[in-house]
């Protein structure tokens, strides 16, 4: 019986694996060749199996402990990264560089969607321009408390003026208009396209020929690079004249001081800069919280979920490419306020 069991077995093996099987499932051939450790451990497993016993306590067939065994050992001879899976963030990094990439070529190409264009200006712009304005009025009038009360004890309240609008236009204005952006729009598209793709409204959309990069994303991209700008200048003027006024009505500084201090430290290269900070700052923005929403998975859930992690990403970058402008702009010594104190 026990012979008839092998030559079963042995029928049952595929060429290749024979020897292998041979070798641990049957002790009279363990003369051949030793095979890699980590079949062995394999072969080991499909030999405790074939060794089994069944619950009526006879042992199982042959035919089943054989096909059990090359099943194993083909598994186990699988390729390393057949099952793997991306990281959900590094496939969501490359889809941004990708949307950033198809957006870049159809506004090149004259592929933009006016109308939706001109909807996502008016969200994007006005829609903003309220919390913007007062956000950085309050900005404005925080840094006036703590410049004038240190400037003032070293008798250079001359330079207030100076400072107050080196900090707001390098580095305030446009940061703050961007967190704000970010929070306000950003989230909005991250939620409006993530609920699209959720609900199968993007693949609608290419059922019927339109292409949904230059529908939704192209038009919020070039909303957000148009608008930041502007709101930018407008957050600028509107910190320095709450500066202005909180210096003259309470710590009874001269407008006329503050002005003139800060015309003389402002250089063309500082407003220039600050509107090449936004209209990046704006691209990120609108890059990453549309890569976040037509990557939405999961339903509802998971459209809260890109939502906050496309608003939190975004505030990572900006400061990022802060930073990185930061340096590229402003190296070496500065004669600003040397200017600014006449």
């Amino acid at each position: 019986m026990a012979d008839v069991a092998r030559a079963l077995l042995r029928a049952k093996i595929p060429p290749g694996l024979s020897l292998l099987h041979r070798r641990h499932f049957f002790p009279a051939d363990r003369g051949a060749p030793r095979p890699p450790r980590k079949k062995l451990a394999c072969l080991q497993k499909c030999r405790a199996g074939f060794q089994q016993q069944s619950t009526d306590g006879a042992p199982l067939s042959s035919a089943a402990a054989a096909t059990a065994a090359a099943a194993a050992v083909e598994a186990d001879s699988s390729p390393v990264l057949a099952g793997w899976k991306p990281p959900r963030y590094l496939w969501r990094a490359l889809a941004t560089l990708v949307i950033g990439g198809q957006v870049i070529l159809r506004t090149l190409q004259g592929r933009i969607h006016v109308r939706n264009t001109v909807q996502q200006l008016e969200a994007v712009g006005p829609g903003s321009l309220g919390v913007n304005l007062l956000t950085a009025s309050f900005v404005g009038m925080v840094f006036t408390i703590q410049f004038v009360r240190e400037f003032a004890k070293l008798g250079l309240t001359r330079s207030v003026g100076g400072v107050l609008a080196l900090a707001l236009a390098r580095e305030l204005s446009p940061v703050v208009t961007a967190v704000i952006l970010a929070g306000r729009v950003g989230s909005a598209f991250a939620a409006e396209l993530g609920t699209m793709q959720v609900s199968e409204q993007t693949d609608t959309l290419r059922v019927l020929g339109t292409d949904p990069v230059d529908y939704l994303i192209t038009p919020r991209v070039l909303a957000c690079c148009l608008a930041m700008p502007f709101l930018t200048l407008m957050c600028f003027s509107v910190g320095m004249a709450a500066s202005v006024l909180l210096a003259d009505s309470v710590y009874r500084v001269s407008a006329n001081i503050i002005l003139d201090s800060a015309a003389r430290a402002l250089q063309p290269w500082d407003i220039v800069s600050t509107m090449i900070k936004s209209f990046v700052f704006g691209g990120i923005i609108s890059i990453v919280s549309c890569a976040w929403g037509v990557t939405t998975l999961g339903g509802a859930k998971g459209v809260g979920e890109s939502t906050t992690s496309a608003v939190v990403i975004s505030l990572v970058c900006i400061f990022i490419a802060d930073f990185i402008l930061s340096w590229c702009f402003f190296q070496g010594a500065g004669d600003a306020l040397k200017a600014a104190m006449g």
